[in-house]
């Protein structure tokens, strides 16, 4: 005798749609800010600085080294402010700077 799957509600299949779309979305900003960084720092920036990741407003950056560290933590608010006038809507709320050593 064959068993049969409990069939799901609608709003449950909807909601998991939509969340792929959202996803999709912030990974598609996440690579579009951190091509945008590179260029705003230079390529020399590329093997130092990584954006990490993107969520509910916070971009998250890792870089590997202290030097980078300060020097990112000096331009914090400029970069944030950069950042949402090229994306024209406010992307990023704050910025989470950590140091990457591995």
């Amino acid at each position: 005798m064959a068993r049969y799957a409990k069939p799901e509600h609608i709003k449950s299949i909807v909601n998991d749609i939509i969340s792929g779309i959202k996803e999709k979305e912030s990974k598609k900003k996440k690579v579009k800010i951190g091509e945008y960084i590179a260029k705003t720092l230079g390529e020399q920036s590329r093997e130092h600085v990584e954006v990490s990741g993107l969520k509910k407003g916070n971009l998250y950056i890792s870089v590997n080294n202290s030097a980078w560290l300060q020097e990112l933590s000096l331009m914090k608010q400029d970069l944030k402010n950069s950042i949402n006038v090229k994306f024209k809507e406010d992307v990023v709320k704050d910025i989470k700077i950590k140091l990457n050593n591995g």
